[in-house]
């Protein structure tokens, strides 16, 4: 018996490129667990319908296919899992899915798929692919948006919180989106004129970069708006350790962004949360212009 139990421990199987021992997949069974029954002890506070069973599924195959972008930008078998094991449990995700029910997880799992198939395929036409998943998760939560529960709307804390939102947010909400695609189109021409050759390493910094600026900037943000750069956060994390401190700021903002809308109040006054956006920005966009220099 001792014999038979040592040769299933230290046995491997192979999936692809894949390999795994027997203690690997007891230990992402227990973390899975962990992960739904975290979900199943919050779920019964709101109304449970297929959307929300939906999107408890969405979280779990959203944190696999994190774990292999992961493992694709490092090469890491422990990161990919710990990618993986971290997102089953994060308190945003489970909070979107599972308490408030919000199946806006659909449009960030096309976004990961999106990136994922970009990166994949990158200098190749496969990379249109993954730039049409992307505007397909961008088209869904723009509609997601205008259906959703307006006590969740204005909880982001952008850049409203700053120049004060009683006194300039109706003109705030009348220009930001032609200010935000004027950035974002102006960010375009110098990428053309200037022949930046889109790396692996820029696509995540800009994704990251992209994921922070357009919630910071545009109008009327809800709670979730920060669901994809929390996620990302964690990826680019894996790819730089010594960004720790990015997905950790970022998490507490956005936690405290489901907590405000919720409750009616913070710890914090949402401006310091709106502060700590803009200095990520500002880190995460100093990344890029330096990468950029580099190449």
């Amino acid at each position: 018996m001792d014999e038979l139990l040592r040769n299933l421990i230290i046995k491997k199987w192979k999936i692809g490129k894949a390999q795994f021992t027997f203690l690997d997949m007891l230990l992402a069974i227990c973390i899975t667990g962990t992960g739904l029954m975290l979900r199943l002890s919050v779920m019964g506070y709101t109304v449970t319908d297929n959307q929300k069973i939906g999107a408890m599924l969405i979280d779990f195959i959203l944190a696999f296919f994190c774990g292999g972008l992961v493992y694709d930008y490092t090469g890491h078998r422990n990161k990919a899992f710990l990618t993986y094991s971290i997102l089953v449990i994060y308190p945003t995700m489970i909070a979107n899915s599972a308490l408030w029910g919000r199946n806006s997880v659909y449009s960030v799992f096309f976004f990961f798929v999106g990136l994922y198939y970009f990166v994949k395929h990158i200098g190749t036409r496969g990379k249109w692919w993954g730039l049409l998943a992307i505007a397909a998760g961008a088209a869904r939560a723009g509609i997601q948006f205008r259906l959703s529960d307006k006590r969740l709307t204005l909880g982001w804390p952008n850049f409203y919180e700053i120049i004060g939102k009683e006194a300039f947010v109706e003109l705030f909400n009348q220009v930001s989106v032609l200010c935000l695609l004027g950035l974002l189109l102006t960010m375009a021409y110098v990428f053309i004129k200037q022949q930046v050759e889109i790396t692996k390493d820029l696509a995540l910094r800009l994704f990251l970069f992209l994921a922070l600026l357009i919630p910071y900037l545009a109008p009327s943000m809800p709670a979730w708006a920060g669901l994809t750069a929390d996620i990302a956060a964690l990826v680019y994390c894996m790819r730089w350790p010594e960004k720790f401190y990015v997905p950790m700021l970022h998490l507490i903002v956005s936690y405290s962004a489901y907590a405000y809308v919720i409750n009616g109040e913070t710890k914090l006054p949402m401006v310091l949360y709106s502060v700590i956006l803009l200095l990520l920005m500002m880190d995460t966009g100093a990344g890029i212009y330096r990468e950029i220099a580099e190449n």
